[in-house]
């Protein structure tokens, strides 16, 4: 995998930090999102915006061929781009059940009626 600056990848974030977060690229590339490369307004909590299996799309601002890790960035990214990178993607219907909640109720609800009774 070729990587230059300014190239456009997609990442998984792999472990988040208070002001920064690893990503996980092809072939075992690593690269660092920090807190200030995200967006140009002030983020008060990074680890509420930035989760563990997020998917984002990046720009390359730094690249370290012996690493192999860089350095990246939404914010460097356009409009656009940072706008379908922080996409929310909506779940099918097909993949929602309540059949769980259906079968748990009762207990639940037993649970609770025998707490009040203590």
């Amino acid at each position: 995998m070729k990587i230059e600056v300014g190239d456009i990848l997609e990442g998984t974030v792999i472990k988040v930090y208070p002001r920064y977060a690893i990503l996980l690229f092809d072939e075992n590339v690593t690269g660092l999102l920090h807190i200030s490369e995200v967006s140009n307004h002030y983020i008060h909590s990074f680890t509420d915006f930035v989760k563990v299996g997020n998917i984002y799309k990046v720009k390359v601002i730094s690249y370290d061929e012996k690493g192999p890790s860089m350095r990246v960035s939404l914010r460097a990214l356009n409009t656009f781009e940072k706008r379908e990178s922080i996409a929310h993607y909506s779940v099918k219907e097909d993949n929602i059940s309540c059949q769980v909640l259906k079968e748990r109720l009762p207990e639940w609800i037993k649970e609770e009626n025998e707490e009040k009774d203590l």
